[in-house]
């Protein structure tokens, strides 16, 4: 009898690709011994599956501002080739990073798309963008942009954008995002105000220059006394800063005549020409007036006279009047917490004892009514025009909108705005008016005018 032989298995491996099994079945002997036999494939493998293609792609940061750009970083596994689309372009390295473009559109998708026995893969990511914070923006003026030695300037400003603003230049030190400030006393022959402001738009700077007449030449209004005048030689604000508080300083050159002086009056100018106008209350007086000037020792025609304050319709003096010199002289009213008016004249700055002063505090209700025409009246009186002319010369007009200390009076004299309080409340400012020029310096823009067609002559100095 013939014994059958087993089947052998036999397992081949191939290294780095799926293993394959070959079964072989052998049987028989030779022989016509009626065996069978089956025939298999000499070689069975299944085909390799190559590796996915792995990409990381990053962009960082992932929102940013319109304008700014990302560093976007990438690393593959399995490619062989890899290319940019989107927000960047061309040929890339299989791993690399690399600072985008600046980014302005509103979404900026990168996409790596990538190579290899796998296939085509790609990856993407996309940077958001914000609208850039808007622009910090500032104006800045001085007013006027030329002034004459000692005079001031007003600056005015407003920002956009803005959350810290500090001056340099001819000014210093932190300032609001929008004001107005009165300069001090301008010497140099240009000054340059700048502002510099910042905000989350960045930052801004905007720079002024004032000119300063250094010619040396002062000038003032020489008017010519009552002789010399045929109707009336005076100018007024129309709309004047209110009676009480106020502080007036001034320069006075008085020439002697006979008769009455008028440097200012704030009081009724309805332009009559009629003391039955500025006595205008119902029972025949003026009420809220004063002003400050020489008045005759024997009215009304006296030709030696005494410093006065005229207010309540009288005359309080104290004091000669030394006529062909200067005189520095401060007038300060204000209204007590009583509503009582005071009144303080300072004749001959910088003294200020007793002898060199007139005082008056009125009785209780005076000064409470507004004129129907409240003006603020220079060189003549409305109520006598012509008849009550400064005779000499005016100049170096401050007029203030508070009652200041004596210690702010004398240092405002000598240096406009160097006070706190008095560049706080320069209202009206010409240290050097001329006939054709008593416009405010003070950048304030209270303006006066000329009643009529006569002027003062060009007074010049030193």
């Amino acid at each position: 009898m013939h014994t059958m032989p087993r089947p052998k298995s036999i397992a081949l491996f191939r290294p780095g690709i799926a293993t394959a099994v070959l079964l072989l079945s052998l049987s028989g002997c030779g022989g016509s011994g009626g065996g069978t036999s089956t025939d298999v494939p000499s070689d069975t493998v299944a085909n390799p599956q190559p590796a996915a293609i792995e990409i990381a792609l990053d962009a960082s940061p992932a929102t940013v501002t319109s304008g700014d750009t990302v560093v976007v970083t990438w690393t593959t596994r399995n490619a062989t080739r890899c290319s940019a689309s989107g927000a960047w372009s061309g040929d890339r390295n299989l791993s690399g990073s690399e600072i985008s473009a600046a980014l302005v559109a509103a979404n900026n998708t990168f996409t790596l798309n990538c190579t290899g026995p796998a296939g085509t893969t790609s990856r993407s990511v996309t940077v958001t963008t914000s609208a850039p914070a808007p622009a910090v923006e500032i104006t800045l003026t001085a007013t006027p942009a030329t002034v004459n030695n000692g005079e001031t300037t007003r600056l005015d400003w407003s920002t956009l954008n803005a959350d810290r603003c500090t001056a340099a230049g001819a000014w210093s030190g932190d300032k609001g995002l929008s004001g107005s400030e009165t300069s001090a006393a301008l010497v140099n022959p240009t000054n340059t105000f700048t502002l510099d402001c910042s905000g989350p738009g960045g930052t801004a700077s905007r720079s002024v220059t004032v000119s300063v007449n250094s010619s040396g030449i002062i000038t003032g209004l020489d008017f010519p006394g009552s002789a010399g005048t045929v109707n009336t030689m005076r100018f007024k604000f129309t709309n004047p800063l209110p009676a009480y508080p106020a502080t007036y300083i001034w320069r006075a050159y008085p020439r002697q005549q006979s008769g009455y002086y008028t440097a200012f009056f704030w009081g009724n100018d309805d332009g009559a020409g009629q003391l039955s106008t500025f006595l205008w209350t119902s029972t025949g007086g003026a009420d809220m007036y004063y002003g400050a000037h020489p008045y005759p020792d024997n009215p009304p025609n006296g030709n030696t006279h005494q410093w006065e304050i005229s207010v309540e319709q009288q005359d309080f003096v104290n004091g000669a009047v030394v006529y062909d010199r200067w005189y520095t002289q401060a007038l300060v009213v204000w209204a007590d917490s009583g509503g009582i008016k005071h009144h303080v004249f300072y004749w001959d700055l910088p003294n200020t004892d007793s002898a060199h002063r007139v005082e008056r505090v009125s009785t209780q209700g005076w000064g409470d009514a507004m004129p129907p025409a409240p003006a603020l009246t220079w060189g003549d009186a409305p109520w006598n025009p012509g008849k009550e002319v400064w005779d000499g010369v005016l100049r170096g007009i401050q007029v203030y909108a508070t009652n200041l200390s004596l210690s702010d009076i004398l240092m405002e004299a000598a240096t406009p705005g160097s006070t706190p309080g008095g560049a706080a409340s320069l209202w009206y400012l010409n240290l050097d008016p001329k006939p054709d020029d008593i416009a405010d310096r003070s950048g304030n823009g209270n303006n006066p005018a000329w009643v009529g067609n006569e002027r003062p002559a060009l007074w010049t100095g030193p």
